[in-house]
């Protein structure tokens, strides 16, 4: 079993190990947790340890042995929320350390379908409530593929239920693929324009984000006040010249 969707609920790789050995054995001493995963002897204790520390397992004892079994798995659900619940306490004290005034320039590149999800879920956590950001679509051929149509809509519709605005500009002849994403989605307008320009374009806060869809996508994102500037008003001499639909999306 690939154990590492447990690693992105705050267990290390050998905890998970164990903890699905443990799940799927039921009660086990030490050694036939050794026998089972091929982990060495100490690393096993120490990881039982740890284990016993967060909740996720226990233990009864027959004479003088110990059995360890595993909780049942909603306990992630109790253990994620107890992370997030620490969080939450110490996040005001690191936003008072967080740097003010000082513009950001960075650049990062994100790869493949997880790589463009990770690139949206930034514009989610950035914009908050009430904000508009544009973006510039990404080729017809490539909207109309299944897995990014989906993917698309599925984003669209998280963004319009957090109230977050957008303005987009795509081609004419994409009108089809733009209503699938889009109808019925509030907090959105879209127009439609002949003119030749990047597409593929996210403007959000201080970012610009292009896509490559090409083959697999490679998202870059660039982080600066005054090139994000300078593409929204590019993008808004753009959006002031195109079409409105005549209907829906």
């Amino acid at each position: 079993m690939d154990v590492s969707p447990l690693e992105g609920l705050g267990v290390s790789h050998a905890e998970a190990q164990l903890y699905v050995a443990l799940l799927t054995q039921g009660p086990s001493t030490t050694g036939t947790l050794i026998a089972l995963t091929k982990m060495q002897s100490s690393t096993v204790y120490h990881t039982l340890g740890t284990l016993l520390e967060k909740g996720v397992i226990s233990y009864i004892l027959r004479g003088k042995v110990k059995y360890f079994h595993a909780e049942k798995p909603e306990i992630f659900i109790t253990f994620w929320e107890e992370r997030k619940r620490k969080f939450d306490e110490i996040l005001p004290l690191l936003k008072q350390k967080e740097k003010k005034g000082i513009e950001t320039r960075s650049a990062k590149m994100y790869e493949g379908m997880k790589g463009l999800r990770a690139a949206y879920d930034d514009v989610l956590h950035t914009m908050k409530r009430g904000e508009l950001y544009y973006f510039v679509q990404v080729p017809k051929e490539k909207l109309s593929e299944k897995q990014y149509k989906l993917f698309y809509r599925n984003y669209h519709t998280l963004r319009s239920e957090k109230g977050i605005n957008v303005r987009g500009l795509s081609y004419f002849g994409t009108e089809g693929a733009i209503k699938d994403v889009f109808a019925g989605l509030p907090h959105t307008e879209i127009r439609y324009t002949h003119e030749i320009g990047p597409t593929s374009l996210v403007i959000y806060a201080n970012k610009v984000m292009t896509i490559d869809v090409t083959d697999e996508p490679v998202v870059f994102v660039m982080e600066s006040f005054g090139v994000a500037n300078s593409y929204r008003r590019f993008f808004e001499d753009k959006w002031k010249r195109a079409s409105k639909p005549l209907r829906g999306v």
